[in-house]
């Protein structure tokens, strides 16, 4: 089904274009009483997609991969990684599947995977982010796809990392700062520089490649530093931050930095005791909530970082919106926002919805059953020490809503895939299904030994429980170049049988 804007969704519009802009929303907003007419985004029905790093394109060639996705995967859109803030190491550390060499011939090393005008980048000192393979995915492999029906979406992708960090000059300069006052490998969102180098590359996509990019997807697996604290997979390095502009965030909103340096590192002194079974006296529970009781602060800044990261995923929407209002934005969602109570209640669903037309779900159900034992046994090692993780694990699929199997049998089994529906009418609830709800499909994600491999009649079994709990299409993941094609082609069987019924 495709979005339209309401009036109401229309003016949160304008509040995240003025976020970007830095004017007045009541001032733009005054001008426009009416709907404008052209203000409709066009979402793809019964979406079917899957992610391709750039250095695939060249490994297999750009009209045998398509090929491949279109006849076996029954794929019609392909989020194509124009950046990518992270090395990949094409030399095959996971199994090698059915295609493709993994060739060292290209290496993707990171940075930006097209070209890119230097106008869309002159509010910023971050001006020189190519890859070093200045293969440019968007000018190369968009006009194939638009000849075959297919939507070409960019998708930048924003975790980082030290060789990242390093990489693009001038990044060190825009790191968090943590609570100990060391720059982290992660770049600080309220840093001005940093935001006008992700709003630049949007403008890059939306107006460089006007005809060729049908949409954007972005993402970023970062959290905030009370979740870094519990950690559990997904963490970046650091309790963070307490750079200049973050600090003179927090005088705005009266949060003393002091404070809250004091609390964090309490709480970091306590995780540590726990990681060595130094109970204290009252137990690990009871002092973490007094912790948190004696340094208000504490919240007050995890609160600040995740608002924070709203507010630049916001002015990004409106940004795409003001340029592009037709073509679908939408963001990538770590998995650990169906695992962890803490993040998900930071990153909340109900809050991405006014600023997204679609969000695409990390349900790696295969991979989830070791993921999940991870964070069970991080909370069990922090906030929940005072239990086992076999104690613990019956209380935590209440508290998050799932019935999988016993602690000791998750890893092996894999999660059912009654989590992926579950997690997809969780979706749907939340946003009222006012967004398009795109789970992630798992197929030979990769897994460690031991633990259950994916199959074809698996591959099915999935796409059918994400599409049958209400999903607007699905997402063929994590990547292509990790899939065998008879599971390829398993999940393009479920969803031609599927999207044929009346």
């Amino acid at each position: 089904m495709s979005f339209e804007l309401t009036r109401r969704r229309f003016f949160q519009l304008l509040a995240a274009m003025s976020a970007a802009s830095n004017f007045p929303s009541r001032a733009r907003a005054s001008s426009a009483q009416a709907l404008p007419s052209g203000m409709k985004t066009v979402n793809r029905k019964n979406l079917v997609a899957t992610q391709v790093k750039a250095y695939a394109w060249q490994d297999e060639g750009i009209d045998a991969l398509l090929d491949n996705l279109q006849e076996k995967g029954n794929v019609n859109t392909v989020f194509a990684f124009t950046f990518n803030s992270e090395a990949t190491d094409v030399s095959g550390k996971i199994p090698l599947p059915d295609h493709g060499t993994y060739s060292k011939a290209h290496p993707e090393i990171g940075g930006a995977f097209y070209d890119y005008d230097p106008k869309y980048f002159t509010g910023t000192t971050l001006k020189d982010f190519h890859a070093a393979s200045r293969f440019n995915v968007i000018g190369e492999v968009a006009p194939k796809m638009k000849a075959r029906g297919m939507d070409f979406f960019a998708w930048d992708y924003n975790n980082t990392n030290a060789n990242m960090m390093k990489l693009i000059p001038g990044l060190t300069k825009v790191a968090e700062i943590d609570v100990y006052g060391k720059p982290t490998d992660g770049a600080c969102w309220n840093h001005p520089d940093y935001r006008a180098l992700l709003t630049g590359r949007i403008e890059s996509y939306l107006s460089g490649y006007s005809d060729l990019v049908a949409g954007i997807i972005w993402g970023c697996e970062r959290m905030g530093p009370l979740d870094n604290l519990i950690g559990g997979g997904w963490a970046t390095t650091g309790i963070c931050c307490f750079c200049p502009y973050c600090l003179e965030k927090a005088r705005d909103r009266d949060i003393s930095a002091g404070r809250a340096r004091e609390g964090f590192i309490k709480l970091d002194r306590l995780f540590e005791a726990a990681g060595n079974a130094q109970r204290p006296a009252d137990g690990y529970f009871v002092t973490f909530w007094r912790i948190l009781l004696d340094y208000p602060e504490v919240m007050a800044w995890h609160k600040m970082w995740n608002d924070s990261y709203h507010e630049v995923r916001s002015a990004l929407y409106g940004t795409a919106k003001s340029i592009a209002p037709q073509k679908p934005f939408g963001f990538h969602m770590v998995q650990n926002i169906t695992f962890s109570p803490f993040y998900s209640a930071a990153d909340s669903y109900a809050t991405i919805k006014n600023y997204a037309d679609f969000i695409k779900i990390a349900t790696y159900n295969n991979a989830g059953g070791g993921r999940m034992t991870g964070f069970i046994q991080r909370l069990c090692a922090t906030i929940f020490a005072d239990a086992t993780p076999e104690e613990f694990t019956p209380m935590y699929m209440k508290m998050m809503g799932y019935d999988e199997a016993p602690y000791g049998e998750l890893a092996n089994n894999r999660l059912s895939v009654d989590y992926i529906a579950r997690e997809t009418k969780r979706a749907i609830a939340d946003t009222g299904h006012s967004i398009q709800i795109y789970p992630s499909v798992d197929i030979n994600v990769p897994v460690q030994a031991g633990w259950k491999q994916t199959t074809p009649e698996g591959v099915k079994a999935e796409v059918r429980a994400a599409l049958t709990a209400g999903a607007d299409g699905v997402v063929l993941s994590r990547e292509y170049t990790e899939m065998w094609l008879a599971n390829l082609a398993a999940a393009g069987d479920a969803t031609r049988e599927i999207f044929a019924r009346p």
